[in-house]
C-alpha cells in the first residue's frame, strides 16, 4: 500500500512539473521586430507552438511587413522592416585617418548623412575619446540613424609624437575646381573652369604617392586661428557651382580615389532631389549661397551680393545651410566680398569662408575671407605641383 502511495506521488509529482515546463501562452521565438536589408534572406524562427501564420515578408522590395501568428484564440505578431542600405550616405568630414600632433587639441570633425530622398542627417551619435598627450591610435564612430536604417563610419585619429610631427609652414592650399569633363562627355564650350578627367586623375595620383592629408574645414579653421598644427603636406579639394559635369564625372573619380572633397552648391541651380542622388562618402556638401550666385552688383565680378543688407545676406546663407545640412564651409559667389558679407558668414555661423583670390590659407588670415588655388583646365602637372 505504502509503495502504491509513493508511485502515486511521484506520478503527480512529474505531472506537475510536465505542466510548469510546458508554456502556455504562444510567444515569438527571435525578436518581434527584425530589420533587413533589401534583398537579404528571411529566417521565419516561428512560435513556441505550431501555430498558423498569416502575411508575408518581400525582401526585394522597401517596406514594412506584418506576420501575425494564431494558435486557438491566441494571436501574436512580428514586424519585419525591410531597409535600402544604399539610400544612406554616411562620410567624414576631412581625412579618414586623422593627424593631430601631440599636445595639440583634438579638432572633433563629425560626419556627414544624406538621405538619398529626404536630404540631410544632421543628428548623429559620436562614441569615441581621443588623448593627445598621448601617441597612439584612437577611434572615433559617428551613428546615424533614418528610421529603421542604421548606419556607422569610423575615424581612426593618430596622435603623433612631436619630434615626427612635420608641421605646415608654407600655407595650405584650397584646391579651387569647377567642372570635370571626359573625351565621351564634353561640353560644347570647354573653358578654362572645365578640366580634362584624364589631367585631373594625374593631379590626384599626385597627392596620394605624396600622401597628401585632407583636413576638415573644422580643422582649417582651427590652424588659421594658431590651435592647431597641420601635416607639412595638406590640401583641401573643392569644386564651385556643384553642376552636371562634376556631379556626373567629377564625383565617380572622387569615389575611386577615396579623397575627401567639397561641393560648394548653389541652392537655385539643379539643388534638392536634383543633388542627394549624387550623395557619396566622399564628397560632402557645403553652400555657395542660395540665390545670390547672379548679378545685380556693382564690385568685383558683379555680383548680386554688393546690392544686398547684411541681413538679406544672412538669410540666403541660412536658407543654404539648410540645403546642404552644414555650415562649415561657404565660398562667395564669384568671389565678391563685402564688409556685410563678412558680418553675414559671422552671424550665419559659418567656420570658414572663400574667395577667389589667389593664394594658400595661412596662420592668422581672416576665417571670413580664405584665398584659394584656382586650378584652370589644361593646367600642365608641374604648373599644378608648383601651385602646392
Amino acid at each position: 500500500m505504502r509503495k502504491k502511495v509513493i508511485i502515486g506521488l511521484l506520478i503527480i509529482l512529474v505531472i506537475l512539473i510536465i505542466a510548469l515546463l510546458i508554456p502556455k501562452n504562444l510567444e515569438l521565438k527571435g525578436d518581434s521586430e527584425v530589420v533587413l536589408n533589401l534583398n537579404e534572406k528571411y529566417i521565419e524562427e516561428g512560435t513556441n507552438f505550431k501555430s498558423e501564420v498569416t502575411g508575408t515578408v518581400d525582401t526585394s522590395k522597401v517596406g514594412e511587413y506584418t506576420l501575425v501568428y494564431k494558435k486557438g484564440s491566441q494571436e501574436v505578431t512580428r514586424t519585419v522592416y525591410v531597409v535600402d542600405p544604399s539610400s544612406l550616405v554616411v562620410g567624414l568630414y576631412g581625412s579618414q585617418n586623422t593627424l593631430v600632433r601631440e599636445g595639440d587639441p583634438y579638432i572633433e570633425s563629425g560626419a556627414f548623412g544624406i538621405d538619398k530622398e529626404n536630404g540631410p542627417v544632421t543628428e548623429y551619435k559620436i562614441n569615441g575619446d581621443v588623448d593627445t598627450q598621448t601617441p597612439g591610435k584612437y577611434e572615433v564612430t559617428y551613428t546615424f540613424n533614418v528610421g529603421k536604417l542604421k548606419k556607422t563610419v569610423t575615424r581612426t585619429v593618430q596622435v603623433v609624437a612631436k619630434d615626427e610631427f612635420e608641421a605646415n609652414t608654407d600655407g595650405v592650399p584650397v584646391m579651387m575646381y569647377h567642372y570635370v569633363y571626359t573625351k565621351d562627355n564634353r561640353p560644347k564650350t570647354v573653358n578654362s573652369n572645365y578640366i580634362l578627367d584624364t589631367d585631373f586623375r594625374k593631379q590626384l595620383d599626385y597627392l596620394k604617392e605624396n600622401n597628401y592629408y585632407f583636413p576638415s574645414f573644422d580643422e582649417l579653421r582651427a590652424y588659421v586661428d594658431g590651435k592647431i598644427a597641420l601635416p607639412k603636406n595638406s590640401a583641401i579639394i573643392t569644386f564651385d557651382d556643384g553642376q552636371a559635369y562634376f556631379m556626373q564625372n567629377g564625383i565617380p573619380i572622387m569615389n575611386e580615389y577615396k579623397i575627401p572633397a567639397t561641393a560648394f552648391i548653389i541652392g537655385t541651380k539643379g539643388a534638392g532631389k536634383n543633388l542627394y542622388p549624387y550623395a557619396t562618402e566622399y564628397v560632402s556638401f557645403e553652400t555657395h549661397s542660395y540665390d545670390m550666385h547672379k548679378a545685380g552688383g556693382y564690385i568685383g565680378h558683379g555680383g548680386i551680393i554688393s546690392a544686398m543688407k547684411k541681413d538679406e545676406i544672412v538669410k540666403d546663407l541660412q536658407k543654404g545651410i539648410k540645403l546642404v545640412g552644414s555650415s562649415n564651409a561657404f565660398a562667395f559667389p564669384f568671389g565678391d566680398i563685402t564688409e556685410d558679407g563678412k558680418k553675414a558668414v559671422e552671424e550665419a555661423g559659418i567656420d570658414v569662408a572663400f574667395s577667389t583670390v589667389f593664394g594658400k590659407v595661412n596662420v592668422g588670415d581672416d576665417y571670413r575671407t580664405l584665398k584659394r588655388v584656382r586650378v584652370n583646365g589644361g593646367i600642365k602637372l608641374e604648373d599644378y605641383i608648383d601651385n602646392l
